[in-house]
């Protein structure tokens, strides 16, 4: 059986159970941060998730520039979601990402049924008979 897979990102987002989070630092450094395993979509292009702990950085900033490498054992494809991240709140390291840019990798579209690729035939086919038959 074949699976259809949505086209919006924040559809796609719900399909995986695991991310892991990076913040950049002041020297546009990727630092790790941790595993994230309960992501809610919020609205538009944010989500949330909490943190186990967080690296300290050079400068203690309440918005940052993040990242988000989605993956689930199983699926065919991977996201990684870049933008900015901020602290809903501090003490249990609740935060919120606004996604900027989406890359996606591997096969995100299901292949063709053989019912829609045979109609998709014929269709094409049926088309190129009518114009020759029109030319002569």
């Amino acid at each position: 059986m074949e699976q259809y897979l949505p086209e919006n990102t924040l559809d796609r987002i719900a399909r995986f159970d695991n991310a892991v989070f990076y913040c950049i630092n002041e020297s546009s450094q990727r630092v790790p941060v941790g595993v994230i395993k309960n992501i809610a979509v919020i609205s538009g292009d944010k989500i949330e998730f909490e943190l186990a702990h967080f690296p300290i950085l050079e400068n203690n900033w309440n918005v940052f520039a993040a990242e988000l490498h989605l993956y689930k054992k199983g699926l065919s494809f991977n996201i990684n979601l870049h933008g900015t991240a901020w602290f809903v709140t501090r003490n249990e390291l609740k935060m919120q990402f606004k996604i900027l840019h989406e890359e996606c990798f591997g096969e995100t579209q299901a292949k063709l049924s053989l019912h829609n690729s045979l109609v998709e035939f014929f269709n094409i086919t049926g088309i190129f008979f009518k114009k020759m038959m029109m030319a002569f």
